[in-house]
């Protein structure tokens, strides 16, 4: 058999059991927004745990991390502090979530924020916030997947099948089997994600080097620049680390997917240990994509790889770096392994994105002001039926090949980023109070005012100095603008209702720190 052909059937193998298990977990799905959303609040911390790690783990974690450190070394070791960040917020943010989403039944984080802030309209605008800025993240993913089909076939299946055909797979067995599925799958696409990185990254450092000491030594004699910080062309200047910091842990936690995989808990200790665990696995991900980004820029530098420029050419970005090493050194069996786990980093991201995004959808928006009176069972028909255009837009966005993956996600990371001031006024008790005048003026100016910083210097209307002149993304001067605005409105807008301070403060004070 071909080598393409062997590598495809086992991709496409892995692809028919992540089917077998959305069919699966529908046999048993009850028809209500709590099972379909946040599996009946029953995740255990195994379920949980894989839950969490292979939705905030994407394309970008395993394409888009390779293909950074081969072109800037070691200054994406930044990533090791977002990703340990991610636990803490789980501690300050997600235990919080979980027990007002236990305590008063919310679905979505705009049922707890329309709820403490008592506006209808907050809720519509998390809601439109959530919609924009979750389609560019769903697009990284369809992107990860052609890219992943088309060099695993060795070119024999085109890139626009392969985002719309996985893209479609993942999208089905959502819609087959809701939250379950997702989880279902989530407890495979986890660990062979993870294994399948750390396979491909030993199997091509040892293969080609000898060991990571041997692709160390290569590297520091035809690229030293890699192995420095801040790294090739000041790439991870500290004012940008700092926005990584934000961007991809705060911002991705306040993402929905990630959001309500909190609801999704079943006790108190289950949160607890997602906390302390949880960085263990996104920070170690990245050790194989450094062997392999880096590997690969020493065999550019030596002229052992020449043909990666006209791949990048072709599917025009570098995420393309990690496939091409396994076609072209590792053994076709060995391949399709290793691209089904980069598949399963796509697809268990790409599915709880379309979960979450369907479940703002329906339950901030159609089930309150279009269908108020809808059975459970229409409404879970209506979040099966949103699937439909989030796939279509992420397909096409996807084969429109919009560059790289890395900056796509800042800005989805920076748009959600800008609920921060809303989150800690309603989980925190402060002696100044957030209103929702304030907070509704803080999101709006802070989401959209990073389009002028990010737009106008690449189209030539303004010069980057003017807008941004300390290297700090244009989502961290959203977040910027966004506390101020909030907290001037607020000085002269009516503060939250005793009741609804009472509601949330008074109870996490009783539940946390047992004050009454």
């Amino acid at each position: 058999m071909e080598a393409w052909l062997i590598a495809t059937s086992i991709l496409i193998g892995y692809i028919v059991l992540c089917i077998i298990l959305g069919i699966g977990s529908w046999r048993i799905l009850k028809v209500d927004l709590e099972d379909y959303f946040v599996l009946s609040r029953t995740a255990g911390f195994a379920l949980l745990y894989l839950g969490i790690v292979a939705t905030y783990h994407s394309a970008f974690a395993i394409l888009t991390s390779a293909a950074v450190f081969r072109s800037f070394g070691i200054a994406f070791w930044a990533a090791g502090t977002w990703t340990f960040m991610t636990g803490i917020c789980t501690y300050l943010l997600g235990y919080r979530f979980w027990l007002l989403g236990k305590k008063y039944s919310y679905i979505t984080p705009g049922d707890l924020l329309s709820d403490y802030y008592e506006s209808n309209l907050l809720r519509i605008i998390i809601a439109v916030v959530y919609a924009i800025f979750m389609v560019p993240y769903i697009t990284v993913q369809a992107i990860g997947l052609g890219i992943i089909t088309s060099i695993a076939s060795f070119g024999n299946i085109p890139y626009e099948v392969g985002v719309i055909a996985l893209l479609g797979v993942t999208a089905l067995y959502l819609t087959l089997g809701g939250v379950r599925a997702i989880y279902w799958t989530d407890l495979m696409q986890g660990i062979w994600m993870f294994v399948g990185i750390w396979a491909g990254g030993l199997f091509l450092v040892f293969s080609l080097f000898g060991g990571p000491a041997g692709m160390f030594e290569a590297v520091a004699k035809v690229k030293p620049e890699l192995l420095s910080l801040p790294g090739v062309a000041r790439y991870a200047p500290y004012p940008m680390w700092f926005s990584w910091l934000l961007l991809f842990a705060v911002g991705i936690v306040l993402q929905p997917q990630i959001w309500m995989n909190y609801y999704t808990a079943r006790d108190a200790k289950t949160m607890k240990w997602l906390g302390a665990t949880t960085p263990l696995y996104l920070m170690f991900i990245y050790v194989p994509a450094a062997f392999i980004g880096l590997s690969a820029a020493a065999l550019e530098a030596q002229g052992r790889f020449p043909e990666l420029a006209s791949m990048i050419k072709t599917f025009g970005t570098a995420d393309v770096v990690f496939p091409a090493m396994m076609m072209k050194y590792a053994p076709a069996w060995f391949t399709g392994l290793v691209m089904a786990g980069a598949a399963a980093a796509a697809m268990s991201t790409a599915d709880r994105m379309f979960n979450s995004t369907t479940a703002v959808l329906v339950r901030d928006l159609y089930q309150r002001y279009i269908k108020p009176q809808a059975s459970q069972k229409h409404l879970v028909n209506a979040s099966r039926f949103l699937v439909l255009p989030l796939y279509l837009l992420g397909c096409w966005f996807a084969l429109m090949k919009p560059g790289i993956l890395f900056e796509i996600v800042l800005i989805a990371g920076a748009g959600t980023l800008q609920l921060l001031p809303a989150v800690i006024g309603a989980i925190y008790p402060m002696r100044f109070k957030l209103t929702k005048a304030g907070v509704i003026s803080g999101i709006v100016v802070g989401a959209f005012m990073q389009f002028p910083l990010l737009l106008f210097p690449r189209w030539g209307w303004l010069p980057k100095e003017w807008l941004n002149p300390y290297d700090f993304h244009a989502g961290v001067w959203g977040l910027v603008f966004n506390i101020i605005i909030a907290i001037i409105v607020s000085l002269f807008t009516r503060k939250p209702s005793t009741q609804a301070t009472e509601k949330f403060h008074g109870y996490l004070e009783a539940e946390i720190y047992g004050r009454k």
